[in-house]
């Protein structure tokens, strides 16, 4: 088994907050899913009405995202083993979901040795 992997860091500050948490759930199942990850598991944590960290088990390693609504901000995370799936592709299109005011976006290479 290769120990190679990519992670995806991204802080993200948007104009408004989602309103439909559960939709946003679902828009992010479907971008790691059309980034070809598979998911394995989900856990969702709600802090109140709005807050909430959930993160994705996947095959390939994890995604996670943790809301703090009154700030307008959000970080994403989303790592992978091996070469399968694009984690980047993952990022943006949740992304591409909201309102985006500012993201600072990092990619690194891990494992290679």
């Amino acid at each position: 088994m290769k120990t190679e992997g990519c992670h995806v860091i991204a802080d993200v500050w948007v104009e408004e907050y989602p309103e439909d948490i559960s939709l946003f759930l679902d828009k992010i199942s479907k971008s790691i899913d059309l980034s070809g990850l598979t998911i394995v598991s989900t856990k969702t944590h709600f802090f109140n009405d709005a807050a909430f960290t959930a993160v994705f088990i996947l095959a390939e390693s994890h995604f996670s995202i943790h809301t703090f609504p009154e700030r307008n901000f959000m970080s994403l995370d989303c790592y992978t083993c091996g070469e399968k799936g694009k984690p980047l592709f993952a990022v943006s299109n949740v992304l591409d979901y909201l309102e985006v005011k500012r993201s600072d976006i990092k990619v690194i290479c891990r494992g290679k040795f």
